[in-house]
């Protein structure tokens, strides 16, 4: 029989894991993991004069980096970044920077989780797009490395749609937020015309202020959703839903398949990159079922549903 002992591990590592998080994200609001990466050797002392920050409380914050493993010390207490974590964790540019993420998770996530009693009690969830436009800038800044990674490396690898791309296409980016994504593909395939919508209109006001600081207003647009349906006739050569899908509501999805498969060409792509949930309770444990499992419940609060397929 499994007994306390053995299992009370796994709430310690639960608890390490949650402190962890904070301290990832404090080491990236203040920039104390940049700092590192530019100044490999620097000392705890150094880094708070720096970036004028208190250091005692510096040196707790390094030595636990340490001892977590995102930091490398040695006795003299000189820091650099632990390998393989720059790009995660001091590389913004990178499409392994989860710097937004940590940032979404600490400053909007920690709150919804604090709020599931009330909301197990109620049912009652506070939709993505009713949450305001700093929420929507930030899920933007978490979703800047997948953007990325799926402008430079996913899309252009489909059988066809690389040359495409390269040729020059008309795109529809559905849920396109506030245009991350849009702006990828305009910067790695410069020859499309890309156009953007969604029901938020606070994210496409910072949609439409991104395109126009980054000079590409003249090939992408944005427009809001309404109710009956998206306003633009089409075709597209290339319509997009980028981890969209499971955040409209299970009984708007149909409508939505169907706006999408009225606008694609004859000829297009339909391109759907979404988590899917497990479906029996034997997978719930299988570790590549890890991050849509825990998806399903930190979004409980928006009212998402992750699609099983």
């Amino acid at each position: 029989m499994t007994t306390p002992r053995e299992q009370f591990p796994k709430v310690v590592e639960s608890i390490k894991g949650f402190r962890a998080t904070y301290l990832m994200a404090a080491g990236v609001k203040l920039g104390l993991f940049e700092k590192i990466a530019a100044s490999p050797g620097i000392t705890a002392d150094q880094l708070a004069a720096a970036l004028h920050l208190h250091a005692p409380y510096i040196l707790v914050w390094c030595r636990t980096a340490h001892a977590l493993g995102f930091l490398e010390a040695d006795e003299a207490g000189r820091l650099r970044i632990a390998p393989g974590f720059e790009p995660i964790l001091a590389e913004p540019a990178s499409p392994w920077y989860y710097g937004g993420a940590l940032g979404l998770t600490v400053d909007y996530e920690a709150d919804d989780l604090a709020r599931l009693p009330e909301i197990f009690s109620s049912g009652k969830a506070v939709p993505f797009q009713a949450r305001g436009r700093e929420f929507s800038e930030q899920v933007g800044a978490a979703t800047a490395g997948l953007h990325t990674l799926v402008a430079k490396k996913i899309l252009p690898e489909v059988p066809g749609l690389g040359e495409r791309l390269h040729r020059g296409l008309r795109a529809l980016d559905v849920g396109c937020g506030c245009g991350g994504f849009l702006l990828a593909l305009a910067r790695q395939f410069p020859g499309g015309r890309y156009t953007g919508v969604d029901v938020d209109r606070r994210a496409l006001t910072s949609a439409r202020k991104a395109i126009k600081t980054a000079g590409v207003a003249r090939r992408v647009k944005v427009k809001a959703a309404g109710a009956d349906g998206f306003p633009m006739k089409g075709p597209f050569d290339l319509v997009t839903l980028v981890q969209v899908f499971h955040e409209i509501r299970p009984d708007a999805r149909p409508a939505v398949l169907a706006e999408c498969r009225r606008l694609i060409a004859a000829d297009g792509w339909l391109v759907i990159l979404d988590e899917t949930y497990p479906s029996t309770w034997a997978d719930l444990r299988r570790p590549e079922n890890a991050r849509p499992m825990l998806t399903a419940f930190s979004e409980l609060a928006m009212g998402n549903v992750i699609p099983t397929r």
